[in-house]
């Protein structure tokens, strides 16, 4: 009988302090109730297959299963394997649906060939197989958040220039919250280097103002530590919308986003933002009538916060 091995792994939503993860700021984020999974099995020739890019049986990269390919290639697996992989997140509306697939490859090939990477390699490995094979402008949030799982307090300092060498991240990791909130997802989607990568040349450049505004957007999530602890939800809101106030200043976010978040507010959300880098936004409202009236024009749904 073939050997076999399976990984699953979580969408990601970003609370708070994202994009700054990306320079050694601090963030606060959650998993929720939408999974990415991948079997791996031993095989006499390469099989890779989703439902929706159908198979293929060579690890070139051509736009299809290139994701999957990418952990492959960075791994250097010698090994034929079939795999077999499948996703419930959405994709290319900042919900981290991407990187919640290398994760689980990662999971499924760390049982498999017994590698011993602990949760926060497998974060690392999936951070740079992004940067280094797929050439994605990326940060550690949510490889950490979807590799860990549950709800997490992330400090990232040192960590701007995304060196091998540097440890792993600081974590906290709290008991699962039942937070009032929902996600309202746009029609538009992006990849997230258009949003990324602009601001992480002009940081490379020797830019000292885009660090200085990562770090006032990194404290947010020290700011809203506190109050989501205490499940203060108004204050929580204000400092929801401060984050995407210091995004939207110096451009660090989705345009199309922007027509959701004031239409929420409009509505009397107490906060809203991305929850990532664009197209779906984290509305925190205890009223439910927002989200009635936001689902007459977005697809909206609650997400249940998830702890592997």
């Amino acid at each position: 009988m073939n050997k076999f091995s399976e990984g699953i792994a979580d969408g990601r939503i970003g609370l708070l302090g994202n994009p700054s993860d990306i320079y050694g700021g601090r963030c606060i984020s959650f998993t929720f109730d939408k999974t990415a999974s991948v079997t791996v099995s031993d095989s006499e020739n390469w099989e890779i297959t989703n439902e929706w890019e159908g198979t293929e049986r060579q690890l070139e990269y051509n736009g299809k299963n290139d994701l999957v390919k990418a952990i492959l290639r960075k791994l250097s697996v010698q090994h034929p394997l079939k795999i077999e992989y499948q996703s419930e997140i959405p994709i290319g509306v900042g919900l981290a649906g991407s990187s919640a697939i290398i994760i689980a490859t990662i999971k499924a090939l760390n049982r498999h060939f017994k590698m011993g990477m602990d949760l926060s390699d497998i974060a690392e490995l999936a951070l740079h197989t992004e940067v280094d094979e797929l050439r994605i402008t990326a940060g550690f949030q949510d490889r950490y958040t979807i590799s860990h799982g549950g709800l997490l307090y992330m400090d990232f300092k040192g960590k701007e220039y995304m060196r091998k060498t540097d440890p792993p991240a600081t974590l906290k990791i709290y008991s699962p919250l039942k937070i009032p909130c929902f996600l309202a997802i746009g029609k538009s989607k992006k990849s997230s280097s258009t949003i990324h990568n602009p601001l992480r040349e002009k940081f490379l450049s020797g830019d000292n103002s885009v660090k200085k505004s990562m770090d006032e957007i990194a404290c947010t999530a020290d700011k809203g530590l506190f109050y989501l602890l205490r499940e203060n939800w108004s204050d929580l809101g204000k400092v929801m919308n401060a984050n995407h106030n210091l995004r939207r200043q110096i451009g660090a976010f989705f345009p199309p986003d922007e027509e959701i978040i004031n239409y929420a507010l409009s509505l009397g959300a107490l906060g809203a933002k991305s929850a990532g880098s664009g197209g779906a936004v984290l509305v925190l409202s205890e009223d439910l009538k927002v989200k009635e009236r936001m689902s007459e024009r977005y697809e909206c749904f609650v997400p249940r916060m998830t702890r592997k």
